[in-house]
């Protein structure tokens, strides 16, 4: 994909957060049965990266003790998640404002974590190339032994959700601009709105998962009415001691 086009669809994506931040935040539950089934695994103590954070669920399910950072490009998703951190049971709890694809935000982190979590993130990411990177940066603040753990929406087994699917022109592209796999979805609470997603099957996954010198440990389908609305993936990096 080419640069100038990765860059409307993620200026795209970032209007989108910045103006619908409430109703996004109010129509998310706390959690999902696969994203719980993940942090049964996560230890008191531990530390957790959570990039693309937006308003900072991820916070308040750790366990106590943890350490936590989010990273995210809204500052209107930020402000929601400080707000809601006060009630985390995390011993330290920061955010930083950041772009995951254009700023060198590993550089303001002061040092590897347990678990770096990709949720709902990957999807949001237009073009192989960028998504790879992602995923090898991520990769890089992974503590040896610890764990990246990718959540992707399969939003094409959902027929409420194909529903929305529009064409490209409707924001000035075309399907010959964008790669197999990417869609453009409009949004229908308080207000309307336009979100670019890429759908991230099991076999990118694996891809993304090989590239970045990661090794699978699971992954599985769940959360959703179907129980098959988002692939989980939990990555572990090789412990080299």
């Amino acid at each position: 994909m080419q640069k100038r086009i990765a860059e409307v669809l993620l200026h795209l994506n970032q209007e989108f957060y910045d103006a619908f931040a409430e109703a996004f935040s109010d129509s998310r539950t706390e959690s999902e049965p696969g994203m719980d089934r993940v942090l049964a695994q996560v230890g008191s103590g531990e530390s957790v990266l959570d990039l693309g954070c937006g308003q900072g669920r991820l916070a308040n399910l750790l366990p106590p003790a943890c350490r936590y950072v989010g990273i995210d490009y809204s500052t209107e998703m930020l402000k929601i998640a400080k707000a809601r951190a006060e009630d985390s049971d995390c011993s330290r709890v920061r955010f930083l404002a950041a772009d995951l694809v254009n700023d060198p935000w590993s550089e303001r982190l002061d040092d590897t974590f347990d678990w770096v979590f990709l949720r709902a993130v990957l999807h949001h990411i237009p073009g192989h190339h960028y998504r790879q990177d992602l995923v090898r940066r991520a990769a890089v603040v992974v503590k040896p032994g610890g764990h990246l753990v990718l959540a992707n929406w399969q939003f094409l087994k959902i027929e409420r959700l194909r529903r929305r699917i529009l064409p490209w022109r409707v924001i000035g592209l075309d399907a010959s601009d964008v790669e197999d796999n990417d869609y453009l979805l409009d949004w229908r609470r308080q207000g309307r709105g336009f979100r670019y997603v890429h759908l991230v099957n099991d076999a990118e996954t694996r891809t993304l998962a090989s590239a970045a010198g990661l090794t699978i440990n699971q992954t599985f389908l769940a959360d959703g009415h179907t129980n098959d609305l988002t692939l989980y993936a939990v990555l572990v990096k090789p412990d080299t001691a």
